[in-house]
Formats: structure tokens, C-alpha cells, sequence
């Protein structure tokens, strides 16, 4: 009896599971982003600092809103703490019936310079348990002296996606070696918001001296010009003048693709920088393939 009880127990909680996987009818799909924009260089985000080993987080309608090469989004922008040189950084967008955030991550320098782009082809898709989400997933190390900054943000073009992932009555028959069951595979909808999680572990940490904080806590913060894609320019990238250092930035990627040959990779860049407005890209990868 006690062990047809438990084998209904865990039944009744994959079919709950399951239920709420699955798609939901009438769930509504607004991927415009109609708030101002907050500020028009990287220097003027607000920052959160990585100061915990987990940090939960969601990107909604009281978040930042920026311009970026793709256009406006809803962004979150965190900062290395002091004390740390060296941080691993798992990044997961958590998976609900109502949808998720597809993730895109800039990581900068300290001159708030991007520098490397997690795009959402480098996450993978971490299945959920029986009392855990489906996630985006990806780990990734920022360094204090190249990359102290990041923020992460869905273009619109991700916003407008989508992804169908397995049933998690069809996971748990698969784990049991039992007949694929009669589910259908739910589909999550890319949204512009969503829940989201940073853990966090330092790898090096960093000492400095009092009178290094005392200058910190007393110098004024200081604005560098890296300036975003004007509003004005949102989605006419045949009218945007793209900024030097990120012409040379795309040009960087799509050379490290292809000496990868990964033309998959490469191809998307060079699509996502002639709509953000560069006039090198194209050239740049063509004269990359004729070597």
C-alpha cells in the first residue's frame, strides 16, 4: 500500500509539472519596448554589484531601459565588486508557462567598452526536475582588469522567438525506459521580461589598501563617452553611422568566427552588425574567406 501511495504521489506531482509546462491559451505576447530610455552612454547605467554567491533577479517593467546595436530593451547591468579579480558567473533565465526571457550578455571593459558578446546560440537548455524550471544556461568568467562590467538584455529579434522543449511526463518515461506517453511538447514564448538568476563564485580575489577605498568612496563619478545607438535610430539601421570602436569590435568577432570556422557564428554577426549599421562587416568577411 505504501509504495502504491508514493508511485501516486510522484504521478500526480509530473502531472502537475506537466500542466504547468504546458502552453497556456490566451497568454498575451508583447515584445514592443514603449519606456524612455534611461541613459545614452554604458558609463551612465546603474550598476548592481556582484557582491553574494546567488543573486535572483528579473528583468520587468521597473528595470532600465537602453539602446543597443538591435534597438530599445529592458536591461539589468552588474559591476565585479572590488575584492574580486576573477568571477565564474552562471547565468540561467528561468522558463514559465507565461514565457522567458531570451538572454543576450555584454560584457565591458573598464572604459565601458564592449568587449564579448554572449549571444543566446552559446546557452545551452537545462532541463527541469520534478520541482525545478527549464532554464537558458550559460557560465561564463568576467576579470577585473578586461571585463568588470555586464549587462545582460533580449533583442528584439529574440524577443519575437520562441522554444518548444520536452515534456517532463516524456523525460521521466525516457528515465524509466518506459513507452513515450500521449503529452505534447509545451512551447515557451520569448518575452521582453523574465526571471533570471546569477550564481557566483570568485575565483581570484583582490586586495587594495585603505587609502585606495577612501579615494573611491571621495573622487566623483566620472561619465565616459561610449555612446549607444541614438534613439532616434531604432530599427532604420540602413541610417546608422555605427561608432568607430564598435565597428572594430564586430570586425574582431566575425575574424575570430571564421579563424574558428565557425561560419555559423560569423554569418550571424555579420547580419547583426550590417543592422546595426556597419560598412565593414561585409568586407571584413569576405576578405576572411578568400585567405
Amino acid at each position: 500500500m505504501k509504495m502504491i501511495k508514493t508511485t501516486l504521489a510522484a504521478f500526480l506531482v509530473v502531472s502537475l509539472i506537466g500542466c504547468a509546462a504546458s502552453p497556456t491559451a490566451g497568454i498575451t505576447k508583447d515584445i514592443a519596448v514603449t519606456a524612455p530610455v534611461c541613459c545614452n552612454a554604458y558609463s551612465a547605467f546603474s550598476w548592481v554589484p556582484m557582491q553574494s554567491d546567488k543573486i535572483d533577479f528579473a528583468i520587468d517593467d521597473d528595470s532600465q531601459v537602453g539602446v543597443f546595436p538591435e534597438g530599445k530593451s529592458y536591461f539589468t547591468a552588474f559591476a565585479l565588486p572590488a575584492n574580486v579579480q576573477r568571477m565564474q558567473v552562471d547565468l540561467s533565465s528561468w522558463m514559465r508557462t507565461t514565457g522567458v526571457l531570451a538572454p543576450k550578455v555584454i560584457l565591458l571593459n573598464s572604459n565601458f567598452e564592449a568587449v564579448e558578446v554572449v549571444g543566446l546560440d552559446d546557452f545551452e537548455v537545462k532541463m527541469g526536475g520534478m520541482f525545478s524550471l527549464a532554464s537558458y544556461q550559460h557560465r561564463f568568467e568576467m576579470d577585473q582588469a578586461t571585463t568588470p562590467y555586464m549587462v545582460v538584455y533580449s533583442p528584439e529579434e529574440y524577443r519575437k522567438g520562441e522554444i518548444q522543449i520536452p515534456h517532463p511526463e516524456r523525460i521521466r518515461a525516457e528515465e524509466l525506459g518506459l513507452g513515450r506517453p500521449m503529452v505534447t511538447d509545451p512551447v515557451i514564448q520569448h518575452q521582453k521580461f523574465g526571471s533570471l538568476e546569477l550564481d557566483l563564485k570568485p575565483l581570484t580575489l583582490r586586495s587594495y589598501s585603505a587609502a585606495e577605498i577612501a579615494a573611491t568612496a571621495s573622487a566623483p563619478a566620472a561619465v565616459v563617452a561610449v555612446t549607444l545607438v541614438p534613439e532616434t535610430t531604432v530599427n532604420k539601421a540602413a541610417d546608422v553611422s555605427m561608432q568607430p570602436e564598435t565597428e572594430a569590435f564586430y570586425n574582431t568577432q566575425i575574424k575570430a568566427a571564421v579563424e574558428k570556422n565557425d561560419m555559423h557564428k560569423a554569418l550571424q554577426l555579420l547580419e547583426e552588425a550590417k543592422r546595426a549599421g556597419s560598412s565593414s562587416a561585409e568586407s571584413t568577411f569576405v576578405e576572411l574567406i578568400k585567405k
